[in-house]
């Protein structure tokens, strides 16, 4: 199964790469694939291509970024990622069962605190919810009323190149609900999900819709399957509390026990 791993960067992340390419190494792959780098500095490391990115003519541009990858991809299955993603063992080995019969596949992401990250989840502007909800992996039957995350995904070549993402937009202008909405729920793409091919994230980042009610029986399952025990909150002080709701983006006002019984429910 040959393979585009497209990284899309700014600044000076050589360290992130490097973490990206090892794990990538990892995988023990045995058909082609190419690593190419868009944005950020100039990165001396064996088999992966760099292609230099004016970053001032609009700040944030990934929109471009991606639709460059595509564009240069030698190969038709694109693992497209930001710069602080990386995969996990087995990655390789569980694409080649699952196959290649798809348009987009999303996978696990596994955010730094070991819980899950948006990855196979409803957008807020197409479902009933009105929220993110996280569905089962093997809940195909939403798939008009999702929302494929800008953070990871994986995108035939030529689908890519047929249905661009909006270059008008750029980085925290949603651009991913509306290539998302134009793929999904007004197109007809192939959206699957591959969750025993898992990612990982190299830095926490906010995941309010996770702790929402909506998401309980999502989180419970989650942490059944993967070991994760659910944190004793009776010995933390009401400012380790209170940062801990903010986080979630949940109210921080009323008694520690009141505070206690938000982060519980």
């Amino acid at each position: 199964m040959k393979w585009t791993f497209g990284i899309i960067t700014s600044g000076n992340s050589h360290q992130s790469i490097f973490n990206i390419h090892r794990s990538i190494l990892m995988q023990g792959i045995d058909d082609d694939y190419e690593i190419i780098v868009v944005g950020g500095q100039p990165i001396d490391i064996e088999g992966v291509s760099h292609f230099e990115f004016d970053e001032s003519i609009k700040p944030g541009w990934i929109t471009k970024k991606k639709n460059i990858i595509a564009q240069n991809a030698s190969f038709e299955n694109i693992c497209m990622l930001h710069d602080y993603v990386y995969l996990l063992e087995g990655w390789y080995e569980n694409f080649c069962e699952f196959g290649s019969n798809w348009d987009v596949c999303m996978n696990s992401i596994v955010n730094m605190d070991g819980q899950r990250f948006r990855d196979w989840v409803t957008g807020t502007r197409f479902c009933q919810e009105k929220d993110i909800v996280f569905l089962d992996y093997d809940d195909h039957s939403r798939t008009s009323q999702m929302y494929v995350s800008g953070t990871y995904f994986c995108v035939k070549r030529d689908f890519l190149i047929e249905n661009p993402i909006d270059e008008e937009l750029a980085w925290g202008q949603g651009e991913d609900v509306e290539w998302s909405e134009r793929i999904l729920h007004l197109g007809n793409c192939n959206y699957k999900c591959n969750p025993n091919s898992k990612v990982s994230l190299m830095k926490l980042k906010p995941n309010i819709h996770w702790y929402k009610p909506l998401n309980k029986r999502a989180r419970e399952k989650w942490g059944r399957e993967n070991g994760i025990i659910s944190e004793d909150y009776t010995g933390k002080n009401m400012r380790q509390l209170k940062d801990i709701l903010r986080f979630r983006g949940l109210p921080v006002s009323g008694r520690k026990s009141e505070l206690i019984s938000r982060l519980q429910s």
